[in-house]
């Protein structure tokens, strides 16, 4: 069956990429159905010469070279790089059509999309923020950049995002958000926007292992995405934020274009555009995202059924669904580190995720409520991030059944 498409002065794209989980407890909509053999891969990967190819965690969509090339020179003849032009414009309706949310705003990267979500929300300086110690230190950093104080609170063993008991008790006088992570492309409890609500507080989601992922980019206050280039879309570099408010969203316009509106600082705000050579990159990549999709849920069935069979590892939240932009396995945390040393000998390229609880990291300070930093430590070294994405080989796929021993 034919997947819909629309057509728009960027090209052929996919209508959407909703429905880009697996089949689990909470997906709404379809995928590809469980197919056994793996496509060959989209695009070379780098690697050697001589040996297997390195496959590493991201490794970017080539975007396709007639959409850029007639991009880019549309954006040469208008004479407009920069500033809200007109592809960044296309780029905000289309991703903004992709994820089902009424408003999208392009920015400059993921963290800055984060830091302009909470600088909408005009939240009181120095107020605390309960967000996960299990992140990219970017979800803190946007905080601390926005004013703001973060307060972690103990994430659940099984999605490993922020667990709502935690949050709750985390809450206090001085807390003025929520900002709740989907990690590795799991939704965040719902129960979070429920507490929030409660409370009278802000939720921002940190949405940059999400997209795609149905149902998340209303949620809350506002959602920021990562266009990095390792991301399912992306622009190299860049962001996006979606919200439901055209208050909010006149707001975080502002804040990306030095807090100015008409030529007056109306608030708070740094540079968080996103340029028109970026824009351009992220409509090109787009129109190969189906396929794109495909071949990442394919590699995921794969991945599932030689997880099933070893014993070493296991899969990492069964039963949720999960976005299409990370995979995660879970593994005993004394054998992490020589699970990377293993993967890498078959030319495989693994990640660890610490706790940013951890010791020897910068925000080991930060308060920790309703979690125990030697549990999170615990934690975060039973999982790692594999890699997903077009340029997986079934020689790589077979090289991880290798490394993890199934059977």
């Amino acid at each position: 069956m034919e997947r819909s498409v629309v057509r728009s002065s960027s090209g052929t794209v996919p209508a959407s990429v909703r429905g880009c989980g697996h089949e689990g407890r909470r997906a709404r909509t379809g995928g590809l159905g469980p197919e056994r053999a793996l496509p060959a891969p989209l695009e070379r990967s780098p690697g050697p010469t001589h040996g297997p190819r390195v496959i590493t965690l991201g490794q970017p969509i080539a975007p396709d070279p007639e959409t850029l090339s007639r991009l880019v020179a549309r954006i040469a003849d208008s004479g407009r790089w920069t500033n809200d032009g007109q592809t960044a414009r296309e780029l905000e309706r289309a991703l903004g059509h992709d994820l089902g949310s009424p408003i999208a705003l392009a920015s400059s990267s993921g963290t800055s999309a984060l830091t302009l979500a909470l600088m909408a929300c005009d939240l009181a300086p120095g107020g605390e923020v309960v967000t996960s110690p299990l992140t990219f230190p970017a979800t803190v950093q946007a905080i601390e950049a926005a004013g703001l104080v973060p307060i972690f609170a103990g994430v659940d063993p099984v999605t490993l995002n922020l667990a709502p008991e935690a949050v709750r008790e985390a809450i206090g006088p001085r807390t003025v958000a929520i900002l709740p992570v989907h990690l590795f492309g799991v939704a965040a409890d719902p129960a979070l926007d429920e507490i929030a609500a409660e409370a009278g507080l802000e939720v921002i989601f940190d949405a940059a292992h999400a997209y795609g992922l149905p149902g998340i980019s209303t949620r809350g206050s506002a959602s920021a995405y990562s266009l990095h280039a390792t991301k399912l879309v992306h622009t190299g570099e860049g962001g996006l934020v979606t919200t439901t408010s055209p208050e909010r969203a006149s707001r975080i316009a502002a804040a990306r274009n030095f807090g100015m509106v008409d030529g007056r600082v109306v608030g708070s705000g740094t540079n968080g555009k996103l340029s028109e050579l970026s824009a351009a990159l992220g409509l090109a990549v787009r129109v190969r995202l189906d396929a794109e999709v495909r071949a990442r849920q394919v590699t995921r069935a794969a991945y599932q059924r030689i997880v099933s069979g070893s014993e070493r590892v296991h899969a990492h939240a069964p039963g949720h669904s999960r976005a299409l932009v990370m995979e995660a396995i879970r593994c005993a945390p004394s054998d992490q580190e020589q699970l990377l040393s293993d993967l890498a000998a078959h030319a495989i390229i693994g990640r660890r995720f610490p706790a940013l609880t951890a010791q020897d990291q910068r925000y080991s300070r930060v308060p920790l409520i309703g979690g125990d930093r030697q549990e999170l430590n615990q934690i975060a070294a039973s999982v790692l991030a594999i890699p997903l994405h077009g340029r997986v080989t079934p020689e790589a796929i077979e090289a991880f059944a290798g490394a993890v021993g199934a059977e």
